[in-house]
């Protein structure tokens, strides 16, 4: 089997491109929000499903999956076809998040300057997410990172989520860009098949910890997000 990349052929091969651009993922990628989004999938489940989902079901089994797709697998799982059901999780995941983002930014310093180093290079940037459109904005609406990131493809947008290619493909098309133009970050195993699929560039955001699953996928690999990923090429 052949060994990952590094980041800096990676980034490399990208930058010699004449149309380059950027898409990153949201919920744990460019916002580091999945310890947010996990108390909070564990919290409606138990209280609503009676299932006491651990930390290791949920990166196993739903991480990367849009807001929906997750809560329609749990509900089918412990309660069946139940839309109602569905319709309500959604609504209360939705305020949930909002309240606790408000309280505190989930996007780093670090993402924030590998952002502002991408406009100063007038790189163009997108956002393609499983997440609700309603969570992306609110994020971005209380941070600098949303002066240059306009372009959203959420899970209202696509019919197909990851890993399905439809949203990327999507995204590409806002930025008015090739597919192969395209440096994509995620930190997901569907999101990498996607990205993989439509054709781009894909570099996982890890963490400390990185999953088998994601390093099965031999992509490049970084531990965060960071502009220094460009000043070292």
């Amino acid at each position: 089997m052949p060994a990952s990349p590094a980041v800096s052929e990676v980034v490399t091969a990208w930058s010699a491109r004449p149309g380059r651009a950027v898409i990153f993922d949201f919920n744990g990628t460019l916002s580091d929000d999945e310890p947010i989004l996990l108390g909070i999938f564990t919290e409606l489940f138990d209280r609503h499903l009676g299932w006491q989902m651990t930390p290791r079901e949920y990166a196993d089994r739903l991480l990367g999956h849009s807001d929906r797709e997750i809560i329609e697998m749990a509900v089918r799982q412990h309660r069946g076809d139940d839309s109602d059901l569905v319709e309500d999780l959604l609504a209360q995941r939705r305020e949930r998040y909002v309240e606790q983002v408000a309280a505190r930014s989930p996007i780093t310093d670090s993402a924030a300057q590998l952002v502002e180093h991408l406009a100063r290079e007038s790189v163009p940037m997108a956002i393609v997410t499983g997440a609700q459109r309603a969570d992306v904005l609110a994020v971005l609406g209380s941070c600098s990172t949303g002066d240059h990131i306009g372009l959203l493809v959420t899970e209202d947008d696509v019919e197909r989520g990851k890993p399905d290619p439809e949203g990327f493909l999507k995204g590409a098309a806002l930025l008015g860009v090739e597919p192969e133009d395209v440096l994509v970050f995620e930190d997901s195993v569907p999101g990498i098949r996607g990205a993989l699929a439509a054709g781009m560039r894909c570099i996982a955001v890890t963490g400390d910890h990185p999953s088998p699953q994601v390093l099965a996928e031999r992509v490049a690999t970084t531990r965060r997000l960071s502009a220094d990923l460009f000043y070292r090429t």
